[in-house]
Formats: C-alpha cells, sequence, structure tokens
C-alpha cells in the first residue's frame, strides 16, 4: 500500500477528528457527553471491534506469523523503555516532567486510535497482529506504567485484577476464536459487528472533543515537545520499517508492527497520572500535538514501509 493511500485514510481519520472539535466546540455535543462517549468506546465498542474481527477468515495468517509477532512486540515495548529513558537525558527534561515523556514514549494509542487506524487502512487481516500489541500494551501499562506512577505516591494500592479491562479480556478472548477456529453463530456476530462499527466514528470524535478549550498555540511552540515528537513518531517507526523490511515480506505483518509503533500518545497515562496527583500538563499537550500531527507523521512513516 502507497504512502498516498496511507494518507487518504488518515485524512478520512483527521477529518473526523476535527467533526468531534466543532461538534463539541458549538455544544452540540456536551462534556457529560463526551465522557459518556469515552466510557461507552473502552466499555464496549472497542472490545467488540477486537473480537469481531476475529469473523473474517484468517486461515491465511498462521500461528507463527502471531508468534513472531509477539516476539518483535515485546522487544519493541522493551525497546520503548529504554529510549523514553534515553530521551529524557538527551533532551534534557527537567525532573518534573521525566516520568511524563518515558511514558509519552512507551505507551501509544493503541486502541482508542490504533484499533480503527488499523481497521481503516490495513483491513481485518491486520488485527491479529494489532490484538497482540494491545494485549502486551496492558500487561506494561498495568506493570511497569502503574509502577513508574505510583513511584513518590504514599497511600497507594494497586490490585494486578486491574489488569483484566474489557478490553484485555476481549484480546483474550479474541485469541481463543483464532486460535481454535471457533464458528460462532450468525445473530450473534451480528450484535458483536453493531457494537465494534461504532467504535471508528465514536472514538474519533472523542479525540476531536477532547482538543477544544486546549491552547494549541503555546504546544506548538514547544521545541523539546516538538524535537521528541519527531524522534518518537518519525525517526522510531521509519528506522523500524526500514529494520523490518528486509526481514518480513509479508506487508500486513511488517504494516501493523509499524503502524502500532507509529501511533499518537495514549490516553491511559494521563487518566493514571491525574488519578495518583501526579502532573499531568505535559502528557496532556504530548497527547494533542501527537495526535493532531498523527496524519502526517503516520503517511510519512508509511513511505518506508
Amino acid at each position: 500500500m502507497s504512502g498516498l493511500v496511507v494518507m487518504k485514510q488518515m485524512i478520512i481519520i483527521f477529518a473526523l477528528i476535527m467533526a468531534g472539535f466543532f461538534l463539541h466546540k458549538r455544544r452540540i455535543i456536551s462534556s457529560a457527553a463526551s465522557k459518556d462517549m469515552s466510557a461507552l468506546v473502552l466499555n464496549l465498542c472497542s472490545p467488540a471491534l477486537i473480537i469481531s474481527s476475529m469473523f473474517s477468515d484468517l486461515t491465511s495468517i498462521s500461528r507463527k506469523n502471531v508468534g513472531l509477532v509477539a516476539l518483535i512486540g515485546i522487544l519493541c515495548f522493551a525497546f520503548l523503555i529504554i529510549l523514553g529513558y534515553t530521551l529524557t537525558k538527551i533532551l534534557r527534561v527537567p525532573v518534573s516532567q521525566r516520568e511524563a515523556y518515558i511514558l509519552m514514549t512507551v505507551f501509544g494509542n493503541l486502541g482508542f486510535i490504533g484499533l480503527p487506524v488499523a481497521s481503516a487502512v490495513l483491513g481485518p487481516k491486520s488485527m491479529v497482529y494489532v490484538i497482540v500489541f494491545n494485549f502486551l500494551f496492558n500487561v506494561v501499562i498495568f506493570t511497569f506504567g502503574i509502577m513508574l506512577v505510583k513511584k513518590g505516591v504514599e497511600g497507594v494500592e494497586q490490585s494486578w485484577t486491574d489488569i483484566f479491562s474489557p478490553g484485555f479480556i476481549a484480546c483474550i478472548l479474541a485469541f481463543i476464536i483464532y486460535w481454535f477456529n471457533i464458528k460462532i453463530p450468525a445473530d450473534l456476530q451480528s450484535l458483536v459487528n453493531y457494537c465494534g462499527n461504532a467504535c471508528t466514528l465514536l472514538s474519533l470524535l472523542v479525540i476531536g472533543m477532547s482538543l477544544v478549550g486546549m491552547n494549541l498555540g503555546s504546544v506548538f511552540k514547544n521545541k523539546r515537545l516538538l524535537l521528541f515528537t519527531a524522534i518518537r513518531f518519525i525517526a522510531v517507526p521509519i528506522a523500524l520499517a526500514l529494520l523490518l523490511k528486509p526481514f518480513l515480506p509479508d506487508y500486513i505483518m511488517r504494516a501493523s508492527i509499524v503502524l502500532m509503533m507509529s501511533l499518537p500518545v495514549a490516553n491511559m497515562p494521563m487518566m493514571m497520572a491525574e488519578q495518583y496527583g501526579k502532573e499531568t500538563t505535559t502528557i496532556s499537550e504530548g497527547i494533542i500535538l501527537s495526535t493532531v500531527l498523527s496524519a502526517a507523521t503516520i503517511s510519512l512513516v508509511f513511505l518506508f514501509v
């Protein structure tokens, strides 16, 4: 798939994001509705999209390929953790912002943006690989991520059961359906498909609504954040694409991995930081900048896939 095709898809996605921005700006959709829509996506639509993606004919995707992507995904997350600490030194990040920059480096928006973008750009066959990365995301964010956020916070307890979010459970169910080639009744498929089909629209509208009230001017003047964005969301995924090209001839597999490494900063680290009383301004600005630029950065990266 050429970079031009990806750019066209990203323009459509960006248009939906801007639709959310203007609908909220003109108070057609309220802040309360935005919060409810976020909960709906996280707890119903996104898990349904994960499961419904397994209803397609995936017999051409071997278990060997899935295992290979899982191994590459583990290496990617390990690399991002190391990169996060390295960038805080290279960019001379103030001590108060270091945790934020590490979180922004490690955790891309694999669920809220990754699922609908992969579905639109690469099609249903990419979803098995996307689910692998979402599974690893949940494991890493509720281990390394929560450890980093809780650092220095007293009187806070975290249960290991927190990892079992609806999205994580959906990943497990989807793997079971794929691995054992389970046939789901047509009526049940239709029900899940109806819920999953709403994921793309709702998730992108919510992202657009989150931009309202933000000072985009000051965000785009933050030189450190701009340099971070260029390294993390352009240089790193392009280097990965060039590295994988000789070893992974399967385009969908290769493109899925690169896409997962190209996605903008995730919302979950910000919500965790807010929950534990940590500084959230830096992460919020990172989410805004990387999301607004994602149509351009992802299109650029895919020229090298």
